[in-house]
């Protein structure tokens, strides 16, 4: 059976350790003063050289040549570590050893002397894994351990390890190792087993196995299976699932310049190639969420060292340079779709509509203009149609409309003819919106100004309603068939104009006689409205 490439290339000096610089310069420096500790307790993520880091310093602390700190690799402590036959160095996987008699029996076998080394070295894996009472029979071995016996606990979950236990160790905390520093190692081995695979294949790999040395050596190994000497970024998308790093790249540079239909052909040539959707739109999030980072911070790119390559930082700066704005409209976009793309009937549609919001295709509804508008009589409602593709509107035509906009401020409405007429936009727009003419009736005109017709609503939330586009071009159109003369309007609250107006609304009737000369309240006049809008009346028990 062959070699598993993280066992093959395991690094057996202090100097082929890749990453943790801080720990090993202390643990070198602990040896050669001679002053090894009887507890230490290494923590941090898998796969970021733990175990590999215990084997080496019990390796390095039984050596009978040791030089500068270093195992000599050749004496026979150093051969029988190596390959595993020492009976000093003793591993045990706390997962499979959680009890209190496993602990026990552990306590017994630690006063015996070594064999053939000057210590006896335990490495506890995945210690988090021991039980409470485990805990407590380890706690009395570590208070006063046998001068020839170092303890060495590995965990991935450090805030499950009892204080007390902590605070009798060493601890050193083990960082994700930095992608550069991952891509040159498995560089190195694809030179060593003659396979040649493409720079963007190895930063696929690099980058799924988020900072952990073991992972991305498995990962390349998975690879290498293929049994293919020359190792393509296809090959390794299809293997781990991902879509090209160069396709996100491409995605957000592209939006960011607001090339929409290249985006939307993007899009579908991912589709296309089989990437899972879903995967390829949580891995351009990921991608935006450094762009927007970057974007206001060039110096917080350092955060992402262990996730991309020097020049991949230097293009994420320069993409994101000064587009904060723009970087979180598509952040907005693109994470709205990601919780529709799981239950689309075509997956890629909430990428597409993501996009084409980006490119203000989302247009809002217009009232034709060939309706003739009738308040007097019963008619069909008002059609709509979606607003045409933006084009670039030459200059003539932008001259044209701006003097259109100025005749619509020289136009001379008489605001007593509106005040006149206003029960007949209420009534007018009654056949079209029911509730909009019962909004009418709790507002009055105010004056006109600059072209518009200001309105005061008498709640803020009337303002808010009356407001929004489709209800606004009612009201203009009636009122410019009341008025034979166009005309904008402009809402305002009472706050807003200073102006406090009367109920149209008949005041409720109060079933006490002795409170029928009262004055309307707001809440009676709230409820009238409730009425007017949907057709209710007052029951009386």
């Amino acid at each position: 059976m062959s070699q598993t490439l993280y066992r093959k290339y395991r690094p057996q000096k202090f100097s082929e350790i890749i990453g943790q610089a801080h720990i090993v310069q202390t643990l070198f420096n602990a040896i050669k003063n001679n002053r090894i500790g009887q507890a230490y307790l290494f923590t941090g993520p898998r796969g970021t050289g733990k175990t590999t880091m215990a084997r080496l310093f019990a390796k390095a602390v039984n050596c009978t040549d040791i030089k500068n700190s270093e195992p000599c690799l050749v004496c026979e402590n150093c051969k029988s570590i190596q390959n595993g036959r020492s009976l000093d160095i003793i591993e045990i996987d706390a997962a499979s050893n959680t009890g209190v008699d496993n602990i026990r029996e552990l306590r017994e076998a630690v006063k015996l002397p070594p064999t053939r080394t000057k210590f006896k070295v335990y490495v506890i894996d995945e210690v988090h894994m021991l039980s409470t009472g485990a805990f407590n029979a380890l706690l009395k071995t570590l208070e006063e351990p046998p001068a020839h016996v170092i303890f060495i606990l590995a965990t991935t979950e450090i805030h499950k390890i009892p204080d007390t236990i902590t605070s009798r160790c060493q601890r050193f905390d083990f960082a994700k190792i930095p992608l550069e520093n991952i891509l040159k190692k498995l560089s190195f081995i694809a030179e060593k087993e003659g396979i040649k695979i493409e720079k963007n294949a190895l930063e696929m790999i690099a980058i799924a196995s988020e900072g952990g040395m073991r992972d991305a050596e498995s990962l390349l190994a998975q690879v290498i299976s293929l049994e293919d000497k020359n190792i393509t970024s296809k090959e390794v998308e299809e293997i781990l699932g991902t879509t090209n790093q160069k396709s996100i790249e491409r995605m957000a540079e592209i939006l960011l310049a607001g090339k929409i239909s290249d985006s939307l052909k993007l899009v579908n040539e991912i589709s296309t190639e089989g990437h899972d959707i879903e995967v390829f739109n949580k891995s351009f999030l990921n991608y935006l969420r450094k762009l927007l980072v970057v974007s206001i911070d060039e110096n917080l790119a350092e955060n992402f060292s262990l996730e991309l390559t020097s020049q991949q930082m230097d293009k994420i700066k320069s993409v994101s340079k000064n587009k904060t704005g723009e970087i979180l409209k598509i952040i907005e976009n693109f994470s709205e779709a990601q919780n529709k793309i799981r239950s689309s009937f075509i997956p890629q549609l909430p990428l597409e509509i993501a996009i084409a919001k980006l490119g203000n295709y989302e247009s809002p509804i217009e009232i034709r203009n060939d309706i003739q508008i009738d308040g007097e009589k019963n008619r069909e409602a008002m059609k709509f149609e979606p607003k045409p593709e933006a084009k670039e509107v030459p200059a003539k035509e932008i001259k044209e409309n701006k003097a259109k906009q100025n005749d619509l401020k020289d136009i001379k409405i008489d605001f007593e003819e509106v005040k006149i007429k206003w029960n007949d936009l209420i009534k007018g727009t009654k056949p079209f919106n029911h509730s909009l003419s019962a909004f009418l009736l709790n507002c009055q005109p105010a004056e006109i100004r600059d072209g518009y017709l200001v309105i005061v609503t008498k709640y803020k939330f009337y303002k808010d309603k009356l407001s929004e586009n489709q209800n606004k071009l009612t009201i203009e159109k009636v009122l410019a068939n009341i008025l034979g003369s166009a005309i904008r309007v402009k809402f305002l609250s009472e706050d807003e104009a200073g102006i406090k107006i009367q109920t149209k609304s008949p005041a409720l009737k109060d079933s006490s006689s002795s409170e029928k000369s009262k004055a309307p309240r707001e809440t009676d006049s709230l409820l009238n409205d409730a009425m007017e809008m949907f057709g209710g009346k007052i029951v009386e028990e």
